[in-house]
């Protein structure tokens, strides 16, 4: 086993090749002598389960501290030649800001949005109006009105989304079809009334 001098003979010897390592391929081949499994210092710690305890801590010791040491300089000397090589670059690429942007890929309106213009459009031309409602609907407007009766499937918990309930025991629901936009039109209108009520509706089912 290698004596504190000539560990610290290793240690020079190794800190000069990682200090003269002129690229990233050079640094590492510098790793692999040094560290790597069949390395020097890898060689010297798999040599310390033939010494007695007392010289086995002490080696040890002293084999640790000299890995870590050259595992810091390989680490400085990885980031010294990053950075040189980033101001290598630096001084020979350029962002030149005066070009015009790079023309960007503009969105395109999605099928249903456009199936649906269309058929506002077609039925405006006929003479319909576009009728709108609220989302959040009333058990009135949303079942009552439309002859839909308690026990209808309908109302059941798997097929409408319901809020919570008031203290009059009444419950809001998110609408299940846009028909309540045309009890809403009828009771504000006069006959006779020609609308279409496109819009968002929340049901729970599978299809």
């Amino acid at each position: 086993m290698s004596d504190p001098q000539d560990l610290k003979e290793l240690e020079e010897r190794f800190s000069q090749a990682v200090a003269e390592a002129a690229d990233e391929a050079a640094l590492e081949e510098v790793r692999v002598r040094a560290l790597g499994k069949k390395g020097e210092i890898s060689r010297l710690m798999k040599g310390l389960g033939q010494l007695s305890p007392e010289e086995r801590k002490a080696r040890g010791q002293a084999l640790n501290v000299l890995k870590g040491r050259i595992s810091e300089l390989i680490a400085a000397r990885r980031q010294a030649l990053k950075d040189a090589a980033l101001e290598e670059r630096l001084k020979t690429e350029f962002v030149d800001v005066t070009l015009p942007a790079r023309p960007e890929a503009q969105g395109a309106v999605h099928p249903v949005s456009h199936v649906w213009d269309e058929v506002v459009e077609i039925f405006a031309d006929l003479g319909f109006s576009v009728a709108e409602g609220p989302h959040i609907e009333t058990d009135w407007y949303n079942f009552e009105a439309l002859n839909i009766p308690p026990e209808h499937p309908a109302r059941q918990e798997h097929d409408t989304f319901y809020f919570h309930e008031k203290a009059d025991g009444t419950r809001k629901v998110l609408r299940t079809h846009t028909s309540p936009v045309q009890i809403r039109t009828m009771e504000k209108s006069t006959p006779p009334i020609r609308i279409i009520a496109p819009g968002r509706t929340f049901r729970c089912d599978s299809d």
